[in-house]
């Protein structure tokens, strides 16, 4: 059954790579996919930073704002960036999703298209102590209309509005996904967990207060009210 028609994927990673939003976009689990048991008795998927990585079916998205929630710990890797969520391919042309921890740094970002350019903007110090290494909840909003970013930390607004440049095109593209890697060339490995990994697409950019509301209620696992 569907849970939202705004959700299009989710990973809660409880010992398989099934997709409970009701699309069936069950994930493949490539390396040794090892579960693990998080301090909350809840389960998630662990990523050895060598050849682990989940890719989803093949799809595409529509509307203009794009909402990535996980639960998510990750350690620094000082020789590699670490794609948490993209599409396997990048172009200047196409829009494209990218979420990474930054190489050797605690920035998280997130990239898009604009046309004539493939632009990352980073959330500096997002996994600064306390947050590398340990668990917390991470919100991206992007809103492609309005061309703002939007990063949530623990059901607070960390970073927002970021202003995107130029035009930021939609990834609309029909195309896998790719959870803990970047590409069929397995570039970009995350080193640490994921649960709960969710993808949205709104219609419309929410108010303020509202998505501030929804932002805390996908950290405690509620359904958001959109």
């Amino acid at each position: 059954m569907l849970w939202s028609r705004n959700l299009q994927l989710l990973y809660p990673f409880q010992n398989t790579a099934l997709d409970y939003s009701g699309n069936a976009r069950n994930g493949t689990v490539n390396g040794s996919g090892v579960y693990a048991t998080k301090p909350n008795g809840g389960r998630c998927l662990y990523f050895d930073g060598v050849g682990d990585y989940v890719k989803t079916p093949s799809f595409g998205l529509s509307g203009t704002v794009i909402v990535f929630a996980a639960d998510v710990r990750c350690a620094l890797l000082a020789a590699d960036y670490q794609n948490i969520l993209g599409d396997g391919t990048q172009s200047v042309s196409i829009g494209f999703l990218g979420l990474v921890r930054w190489i050797n740094s605690t920035d998280l970002a997130f990239g898009y298209a604009n046309g004539t350019a493939m632009i990352y903007h980073r959330a500096t110090n997002y996994f600064l102590s306390p947050y590398n290494d340990t668990w917390l909840n991470m919100i991206v909003v992007c809103d492609y209309a309005g061309k703002n970013i939007y990063y949530y930390r623990n059901g607070k607004l960390f970073l927002g509005p970021v202003a995107m440049s130029g035009t930021p095109s939609f990834p609309t593209t029909n195309r896998a996904k790719y959870v803990g890697c970047y590409s069929l060339h397995v570039q970009y490995l995350t080193y640490g967990y994921l649960a709960n990994v969710q993808l949205w697409t709104l219609a419309t950019m929410p108010a303020a207060a509202q998505m501030l509301a929804n932002a805390k209620r996908l950290m405690l696992g509620m359904h958001p009210i959109w």
